[in-house]
């Protein structure tokens, strides 16, 4: 298994008696009556570098980074179609099977051999007959290779293809690195493009993704009963208490003794430059009470509610497949017997709900923007103060007496205006007035107006994952009785599941990120250094694979090495594997420009920030190694018990 690059430990021990693989467990399946191996988050999102001093490598663990193994690739020689052929020489020679058959049943051996085969065949019959796995029907163009799957893509054509229809099977051609995991779950945004708000719906669509059982259709093809639709073998209490357990991991710590002591009057020149040209999108940026209390009430205290901004593909300029492929391709629902009907009752109160918390967050943001510019608040306070709890009761409706009275306060509609799709740090009192009485007067149409353009049988990727876990979720809290408080604490913090579809790539907090090459959403650039160059001066074509580390550089060493496992030749090239963007060379008149009129003197597409020198680069990168995300989580931190 470590020949696949999958992380296995020295020895066996009591928490691994099987010395499986990290990432690796199993469960009893009750539909089997058997343990079945599976695979958990850590399979994917666990990381190693390997540190060479003094002529001795060192192995350090990298908890909740990214994996550099191949798990998904078809190509031969990985480690799924090397799988896939030993069970079927297994399953064809008798000999090799006997012996299969006695290590697997014991002492049921010889009685229980012919029930084994057939299992093992079922296996094999599984795996091949899966369309996502068809190497005809070439739906994974781009080659992911180490450390890089189509995760977004390869959900889709599980939960739509497999689960439902061969014509929903889509291509897929933007493979993205695992991302690292630590201060997730502060996000108000997850997934490379922002997609993603719910820790719940972000996990169950991962877990549909790597085989959790969704039976939509029966053996012809035709809906199953409605009662029995949406049943999934998704374990939402073992979800839980992984989400639990990321909540608790901690970013990775430069380790000084294996990599190299820190340069501390150089970082503090990298710090000055990191607060200068790159915090402004990294951050973080927690949201204020207010905003924290309509997103995400359920979050422990002030400041872990963290903003992350989506950036536009044509501002930012990295590849855009991955974004675009999110958006344009489209799914067909129909054959679940899902009607329009349905998705109405799943997504309106959802809708609702986050329109209510809205209101409640905007008039509060209005109340504050009069107090800084010393206006009289009028009778907002008082409206505050009565202001229903839109999240008291399971069942939400429109407060309209409130929205009426909220209305009138502000000049009803001979006051409307079109709202401003400004920043939040650029919307000023007259753009949060407008957006709270847009919210009042026309919020609920728009509601209507967003469901009335729902199609289930042309739904995007986003559309399609959301309604289907609402309908999940929906059918386990009902099965088992989950309270609706209950409910809030296992989706995440009462975070709504409610998807955004931006063409974009979200710029995440920074802590840890040295530990997690290589770099940009794609793997595309193989250290710090190089994201720090102009893209033209970046490596077009360099090896993925090895583990070693380079510490000065801040990546995998990007060569062929003696002595060390080969890789695969990442081409930046193929769409998909591009290169392009987050570049530092805007001149000294572009950026005077930009920063004294960003509206009508913007940067070039892709470029966001000035031309760095050596010195420059190297004093950023040495900050990276030590940079924190604050405000940290206190070591003392449990998160919320959710069990009703």
């Amino acid at each position: 298994m470590r020949r696949y690059r999958f992380i296995v430990d020295a020895q066996p021990s009591a928490a691994n008696p099987d010395q499986l693989p990290v990432g690796f467990t199993r469960h009893y399946d009750p539909a089997l009556g058997q343990q079945v191996l599976d695979i958990t988050c850590a399979a994917c999102h666990s990381g190693e570098i390997h540190a060479l001093k003094d002529g001795k490598v060192t192995a350090i663990r990298i908890d909740g980074g990214q994996a550099m193994h191949a798990f998904t690739s078809m190509q031969r020689g990985s480690f799924g179609p090397t799988l896939v052929a030993s069970m079927l020489s297994t399953w064809t020679n008798p000999w090799k099977f006997d012996r299969f058959a006695k290590k697997v049943i014991g002492p049921r051996y010889p009685a229980g051999k012919s029930a084994l085969r057939g299992e093992l065949w079922d296996t094999i019959k599984a795996f091949a007959t899966q369309g996502q796995n068809d190497p005809f029907r070439h739906l994974y163009p781009v080659t992911e290779g180490y450390g890089r799957t189509d995760a977004l893509g390869r959900i889709a054509n599980t939960v739509f293809g497999d689960h439902l229809q061969a014509s929903n099977y889509q291509d897929a051609t933007a493979p993205v690195s695992y991302p690292y995991l630590w201060n997730i779950w502060k996000f108000d945004w997850v997934q490379y493009n922002g997609s993603v708000s719910q820790p719940l719906a972000r996990n169950i669509g991962e877990a549909l993704g790597v085989g959790a059982v969704l039976r939509l259709t029966d053996d012809y093809g035709n809906p199953i009963p409605q009662s029995e639709r949406f049943d999934s073998s998704v374990i939402m209490p073992n979800l839980n208490r992984i989400e639990h357990t990321l909540q608790k991991l901690t970013p990775p710590r430069w380790p000084e003794d294996l990599l190299g002591t820190i340069d501390q009057s150089l970082a503090a020149r990298g710090k000055v430059l990191f607060e200068t040209h790159c915090q402004g999108c990294h951050g973080p940026h927690p949201a204020d009470a207010a905003e924290q209390m309509a997103n995400a009430p359920g979050k422990p205290w002030p400041g872990t509610q963290w903003k992350i901004e989506v950036i536009p593909v044509e501002h930012i300029g990295t590849d855009p497949s991955e974004a675009n492929g999110f958006l344009s391709r489209r799914y067909n629902l129909s054959a679940a017997g899902l009607t329009r009907e349905e998705v109405d009752r799943a997504l309106r109160p959802q809708l609702t709900r986050q329109l209510a918390r809205d209101v409640r967050w905007n008039l509060k943001a209005v109340i504050d923007a009069r107090a800084a510019e010393a206006q009289a608040p009028g009778n907002l306070p008082a409206l505050l103060e009565s202001y229903p709890d839109p999240d008291a009761q399971a069942e939400v409706s429109i407060p309209q007496a409130a929205f009426q009275a909220i209305a009138a306060e502000l000049g009803g509609d001979a006051a409307l205006k079109p709202p401003s799709d400004a920043p939040a740090w650029q919307c000023d009192l007259d753009c949060k007035t407008q957006r709270l009485l847009h919210a009042v007067s026309k919020g609920s149409a728009d509601i209507d107006s967003q469901l009335q353009s729902i199609d289930v049988t042309s739904l995007s990727e986003g559309q399609g994952l959301n309604i289907l876990g609402l309908m999940i979720k929906a059918k386990y809290f009902k099965g088992n009785q989950v309270p609706y408080a209950n409910q809030q604490c296992l989706e995440g913090f009462g975070t709504l599941d409610l998807p955004q579809q931006i063409a974009g790539y979200k710029p995440r907090p920074l802590e840890g990120v040295w530990a997690t090459p290589p770099f940009l959403h794609n793997g595309s650039v193989p250290n710090l250094y190089q994201m720090l160059l102009p893209p033209e001066q970046r490596s077009a074509r360099f090896l993925v694979g090895s583990r070693l580390f380079d510490a000065k550089h801040v990546g995998y060493v990007s060569e062929p090495t003696p002595g060390h496992a080969e890789g695969f030749w990442f081409d930046t090239s193929i769409e998909g594997n591009h290169n392009s963007g987050h570049a530092f060379t805007a001149t000294p008149e572009q950026l005077a420009a930009a920063q004294s009129d960003p509206v009508n003197h913007a940067l070039p597409s892709g470029v966001i920030g000035p031309l760095l020198s050596d010195d420059e680069r190297y004093a950023i990168i040495e900050y990276l190694k030590v940079h924190r995300d604050l405000p940290a989580t206190p070591p003392d931190f449990s998160p919320p018990d959710c069990a009703p």
